[in-house]
């Protein structure tokens, strides 16, 4: 079976550059500019690469009663489906808080769970290193976006948007290579954290989580990891 931590067309070893270059989606034929893209040229653009992992995750929102944040995401990332690495966890993250808060009895908007996903979606994937924002901690602004409904006019609701975004990214700050699984659990935790605090949702908190996907990160930082499966470290 082909690793979909490498190509989706061939299986090689993703190239991250610092340059954009000109690529064809090897699925939708779309031409886009793109930093990380296969040596041999084949190219998966973003929308057809979390595509499947999107649905699986629209089942599991669907169907679950968790309110856990962090334990929606477990089941989620266990389908096969799901890669290593991806945008597909910029929608994940939204989603789950939003999910969870349903699930916990609070009142949500109509279609605050899709709208989550939609906008989760267009955040592009590699942005953690060439843009300076992970999409997992951006995820929890916009869970909060769209929980409290906030517009570009909409002072209160738009700065506490704001303000879960760099509450989530503050506690998601390490010396480590990108890890999806890493980060899109650190932004839960913060979720959890800033929901209770500042919005009065409260949400079930993760217990300690150990990871089981270390062998197929190639850069996983191992004990300095809070998830890795011997490391003593604190949750954020």
């Amino acid at each position: 079976m082909q690793s979909k931590d490498n190509c989706g067309v061939c299986g090689q070893p993703l190239v991250y550059g610092t340059e954009e270059v000109k690529r064809i989606c090897a699925f939708c034929g779309k031409e886009y500019s793109a930093l990380i893209y296969c040596p041999e040229g084949h190219y998966v653009c973003d929308a057809c690469h979390e595509r499947a992992a999107v649905d699986i995750l629209r089942d599991v929102l669907r169907t679950t009663t968790l309110t856990n944040p962090a334990a929606i995401l477990e089941k989620v990332m266990s389908h096969p489906a799901v890669p290593m690495h991806g945008p597909e966890h910029h929608a994940m993250v939204p989603a789950i808080i939003v999910t969870a808060a349903k699930n916990a009895g609070y009142p949500v908007p109509e279609g605050a769970v899709e709208k989550a996903i939609e906008r989760g979606s267009k955040y592009p994937g590699g942005w953690c290193g060439s843009h300076g924002a992970c999409g997992g901690g951006v995820g929890v602004g916009i869970a909060v976006s769209v929980l409290t409904g906030a517009t570009p006019l909409t002072g209160k609701t738009r700065g506490l948007a704001n303000e879960a975004t760099s509450f989530a990214l503050g506690k998601m700050v390490d010396g480590g290579a990108r890890c999806c699984k890493r980060a899109s659990r650190n932004a839960l935790n913060a979720a959890v954290e800033f929901l209770g605090t500042r919005m009065g949702i409260k949400l079930d908190r993760a217990d300690k989580v150990k990871c089981q996907y270390v062998k197929r990160n190639k850069e996983c930082i191992g004990k300095e990891c809070p998830y890795y499966p011997t490391s003593s470290l604190p949750l954020p």
